[in-house]
């Protein structure tokens, strides 16, 4: 887990990378291996890294393009990121080893819509000095948050809520509409959330900020990309090609340079993951569980 802040289109730059420097410290718990922050004269990029994959200094963020064209925070990992990497080999030269130089070779080769190509967990901020626009990008599922205010021309976005809070530019105010949903419901639907004038930037979704005005697009649904081929299939091999799906997702997400380890919950879905990971782990999988004295609690 690392965490992003950003501020775009606040003209005193002095004041932007104060905020945004405060807004890092904020979210140190995300990322307690190395901190960064970058500005020009349009947008203030700031990020905590917890190191995954490519745990050198070369990983570090802000992440620069080979030109200097592009700059880019980065909360996730992209699970293809080594297929993408062979198939852009041709097309550029890899410096590091990490899956966020791949982004933005691949942002170079295909443009914004390349997000269409990433299986992964990410929320990102890309900077395109050509372009002058600044992208925001939230995965398909939206397990990465990222939320955000627009004050005005500024935009402020973060991993959490609290550091857009600590700029004091937003208002600390329950929405009326947001208490409502989580006196019914217990939670809070995007892309509201409890502070009435911070946002969350929905899944699968690409906001596009520049002098020009903030669009908001969408590039993926589950909807649109459901597969209805098992209904034609008997119940035996559904259930072997859920299980080689299964798998075969599994394996994608044990790539890192680091150790795995499971969190158990109690059901049977934290249990089956853990042992398909057994399948391909040539260690012991660690897992995790919380208790409670309270036995009705206790996982």
């Amino acid at each position: 887990m690392c965490g992003i802040v950003g501020i775009f289109g606040l003209r005193d730059k002095a004041k932007s990378l104060e905020l945004t420097t405060t807004m890092c410290d904020l979210i140190k718990h995300r990322g307690p291996d190395a901190q960064g922050v970058w500005q020009n004269d349009t947008v203030t990029l700031g990020h905590r890294r917890l190191s995954i994959i490519d745990v050198s200094e070369a990983g570090n963020q802000p992440f620069f393009s080979h030109d200097k064209k592009l700059a880019i925070i980065f909360n996730g990992e992209i699970y293809n990121y080594l297929e993408l990497k062979n198939e852009l080999s041709e097309f550029t030269t890899f410096y590091t080893q990490t899956d966020t130089e791949v982004i933005l070779a691949a942002y170079q080769k295909w443009g914004i819509h390349c997000v269409e190509r990433f299986f992964g967990m990410f929320g990102f901020a890309l900077w395109d000095i050509d372009l002058q626009k600044l992208y925001i990008v939230r995965d398909r599922l939206g397990i990465k948050p990222i939320y955000y205010s627009i004050k005005g021309s500024t935009v402020i976005f973060a991993s959490e809520i609290r550091p857009i809070l600590s700029t004091g530019m937003v208002e600390k105010k329950i929405g009326r509409a947001a208490l409502e949903d989580y006196l019914r419901y217990q939670t809070v639907h995007a892309p509201n959330t409890i502070v009435d004038d911070v946002k969350m930037l929905m899944p699968g979704h690409i906001m596009e900020l520049s002098e020009h005005g903030i669009t908001q697009t969408k590039f993926w649904s589950v909807v649109a990309n459901a597969n209805q081929e098992s209904k034609h299939h008997d119940a035996d091999t559904v259930k072997k090609n859920v299980c080689e799906i299964l798998q075969s997702a599994v394996d994608i997400r044990m790539r890192a340079d680091v150790p795995f380890g499971a969190f158990l919950s109690g059901g049977i879905d934290s249990s089956a993951v853990v042992g398909l990971m057994s399948n391909t782990s040539s260690h012991k999988v660690k897992t995790f569980a919380v208790t409670f004295y309270e036995k009705e609690f206790d996982e």
